[in-house]
């Protein structure tokens, strides 16, 4: 925890199954870290409201709370701040129909699995927003595991996925090395401080389940999250300008709206933080 400074957190839940919001605190000022992080463990999604942060103070923000990692999507660093991508609905590139391929939103995911040790935290900080929609979904992953039927529960537990780049962007030409290994990781993994059971992909960069062909891999994939993601698990944010997201990326599925004009701007400044590699 950083010193020198009187903090007056305040925590109200959010959802009935993940997410806290934390008011009264400036964290260019000192950041709470032992209570952030067990925020994180007990609620999946901590929001931070009404922040006011630098790049440079961002970075030293959640290099408190771990090792800003290497991000893929290299085009879109923030000059000067390789921890930080921003992520710019005005910038997305476009698809073969003309409309805007905005990040984050085709599925449900956890970030960065083509890594081999993937982040333990995303961090997402919002610049700027659209007149209306742009929220953010997040779904609690323990439980989209454990609500599962005890026969679906048995059939995925030990079944592995290999990841790599998104299929759907040319990530590959602008960051290649990013890419060069595959990372074999299970789909349900087991978090290294809670101890829980998550339901752990990213459909995009998962290539296929280790022993199957894509196609069926795909397939699979789509009717798991079709059956595993309930409403009353999903938490939905309304962002707030000078919001502060923390993800904890190994309980955590989340999943960005479609629902707002592209070019009106929805600004999001992301860090994650290094995280372990995942085991069963």
């Amino acid at each position: 925890m950083l010193h020198g400074t009187k903090l007056k957190m305040r925590m109200k839940l959010l959802h009935d199954e993940l997410g806290v919001e934390v008011t009264g605190i400036d964290l260019s000022q000192g950041v709470p870290t032992e209570e952030l992080e067990r925020a994180l463990h007990q609620h999946i999604v901590v929001v931070v409201r009404a922040q006011s942060l630098s790049p440079k103070k961002y970075v030293a923000v959640m290099s408190a709370l771990g090792t800003p990692a290497r991000q893929n999507n290299v085009d879109e660093l923030l000059p000067g701040y390789p921890e930080i991508i921003e992520i710019d609905s005005r910038t997305a590139k476009l698809d073969k129909s003309g409309q805007r391929n905005l990040f984050g939103t085709k599925y449900w995911h956890t970030d960065h699995t083509n890594q081999q040790c993937p982040p333990k935290i995303t961090a997402l900080y919002a610049k700027m927003l659209p007149p209306s929609g742009g929220d953010t979904c997040f779904a609690n992953a323990y439980l989209l595991y454990e609500r599962l039927a005890a026969e679906r529960r048995t059939a995925i537990a030990a079944l592995r996925t290999v990841n790599g780049a998104d299929r759907h962007l040319d990530i590959q030409q602008q960051d290649p090395t990013a890419f060069a290994q595959a990372a074999i990781h299970p789909l349900v993994r087991k978090h290294p401080v809670t101890g829980r059971h998550a339901l752990y992909v990213h459909p995009l960069k998962a290539l296929h389940i280790e022993g199957w062909g894509e196609p069926e891999s795909l397939a699979f994939f789509e009717e798991l999250l079709e059956e595993a993601v309930r409403p009353e698990l999903v938490y939905r944010h309304q962002w707030r300008l000078g919001d502060l997201v923390l993800i904890d990326n190994r309980a955590c599925l989340h999943r960005a709206m479609i629902d707002y004009d592209a070019d009106a701007g929805r600004v999001m400044h992301r860090i994650i933080l290094e995280g372990d590699r995942p085991i069963h």
